[in-house]
Parts: structure tokens; C-alpha cells; sequence
């Protein structure tokens, strides 16, 4: 199981990987908060982490206020991602003076052995995402799955998050040929990181997630050599998580402005 800091870390190190593919990004790392910005339209991809403990309120508040000024420079939104272990014990109440509310929890999981299916695997062709065709279809499953607007994945409808192809392996599952489920892995400090699971809403309950999520991690571990994975869950996904054999390492809000 990873502490906080590895937690953390491996956050940090996957979100560098993905926003540095892009031609605008700019990465800022000092007074405690690394600011990763794509600078595109998806809040996703602009994002600064508070990477230390800031156990007193005021350092905690001057972190936030850091992560303001650096939103500002960026002329699309971006949110905050602050381990929820390493806030003082009044966070909730600072996060909102300083503006903020929470977007999304997420809990940073990881797995050296997935335990073995549950369940047969649906029948579902697997696409890896190798042009700007698959590459669509992975964005706009990721916009449908999570209720947010098509244009904003535009962004990520090209290669630019999938070059170097031996570092990045993205797949779209397919079912009687329409695009229903994705997953993406991407090698990060020793594991293999999970990123971009998602499915249609209309087909939840069919284990396209888990069939795609494996399928995969499976590639990477098989290209990367490498054996422990590791990903941060939405509290929706969490328990799909668990029963393939994550463990939870710990809570990172994801916080956006009110």
C-alpha cells in the first residue's frame, strides 16, 4: 500500500507525464504547489497540487492563495488537488473562504496482483488508440460518462496525450461496433498508472469497465515489465476498484472554484 506521500506523488508524476504532451504547457513548482497546466479547455489538464503537509491553518490558506494567483494565468479553469491527510483540521472551512468547493473525491489506490475476475468478460472488440479516429472516441465516451460538455475533450481528440506510443496505451472497448468503454495505463515511478476509465451510461452493468481496465493494465504490465498499479478513484468507481484487488492509500479532494 502506498503512504500519502508516495500517494501523492505518483498523482503528481502522472499528471506531469500527460500535460507535458502538450504544445502549450507550462509547469510552475515552488512555495509548496506544483502547477500543472496544458492550458487547454478540459479543467482536467490544469491542475495544481499542494505537495506538501500543511498541517497549520495559515500555511494551508497561504498554499490555496498560491493556487489562485497561478488560475489566474490561465485563461481556461483549472482545479486543486489537496491530500485530504495533509489539511489542517478546520480545511473544509478554509477551502471555502478561499473560494473553492469540492469538484470531485478521489481515493489513491493501487494493487501489486489483481484478484481474478468475477465474471466472464463481455464480448467487446479493443481498439488501441492510434489515431485521431480512436482517439475521438475516447474522448467522447470520457465526456458522456462523466456529464460534461463534448467541446471540452476536443482537446484530447488527436495523438498529442498518446506519443511516445511504448509509454502510453489507451484502448476503447467496442460493442456491436460503437465505442462503450476505455481505459488507459501509463507507466509512472514504478507502476503502472490507470487513468480514463470510463463507459457510456446506458451500458453500466455489463463489466465493460473492468473487461477494458484489465485488458489494459494487462498490456502495459506486458510492454512495461512492470507489476504494481496504481490509480485514483472516484468514489462512484471505487468499488469496482476494490473487488479487482486495489487498495485504498489515501484521499485527495479535488477542489474547483465556487
Amino acid at each position: 500500500m502506498l503512504s500519502a506521500a508516495e500517494n501523492m506523488n505518483v498523482l503528481m508524476d502522472a499528471w506531469e507525464l500527460m500535460v507535458r504532451r502538450f504544445p502549450d504547457a507550462t509547469l510552475e513548482r515552488d512555495a509548496g504547489v506544483f502547477s500543472l497546466f496544458g492550458h487547454l479547455p478540459l479543467p482536467f489538464l490544469n491542475i495544481s497540487v499542494i505537495e506538501h503537509p500543511t498541517p497549520r491553518a495559515a500555511d494551508f490558506r497561504a498554499a490555496l492563495g498560491v493556487t489562485k494567483r497561478r488560475a489566474a494565468a490561465c485563461r481556461y479553469g483549472s482545479l486543486v488537488a489537496v491530500c485530504g491527510e495533509w489539511m489542517p483540521g478546520d480545511g473544509q472551512d478554509l477551502i471555502a473562504s478561499e473560494g473553492y468547493t469540492l469538484a470531485l473525491n478521489m481515493t489513491g489506490m493501487d494493487s501489486g496482483q489483481l484478484l481474478p475476475a468475477r465474471r466472464p468478460a463481455p464480448q467487446m472488440e479493443y481498439r488501441r488508440v492510434a489515431d485521431p479516429a480512436t482517439a475521438t472516441d475516447l474522448a467522447m465516451v470520457n465526456a458522456q460518462a462523466y456529464g460534461m460538455q463534448p467541446d471540452l475533450f476536443k482537446c484530447i481528440c488527436n495523438l498529442l496525450l498518446w506519443q511516445p506510443e511504448e509509454t502510453s496505451f489507451g484502448f476503447v472497448g467496442y460493442a456491436d461496433g460503437r465505442a462503450v468503454t476505455t481505459s488507459a495505463t501509463f507507466p509512472v515511478r514504478n507502476c503502472l498508472y490507470v487513468a480514463l476509465v470510463a463507459t457510456l451510461p446506458e451500458a453500466h452493468g455489463r463489466g465493460y469497465a473492468e473487461a477494458v481496465m484489465r485488458h489494459a493494465i494487462e498490456y502495459g504490465m506486458t510492454k512495461t515489465g512492470l507489476t504494481r498499479a496504481a490509480l485514483h478513484a472516484s468514489d462512484m468507481g471505487r468499488p469496482l476498484y476494490r473487488s479487482m484487488g486495489f487498495e485504498a492509500s489515501g484521499q485527495v479532494a479535488l477542489l474547483g472554484p465556487k
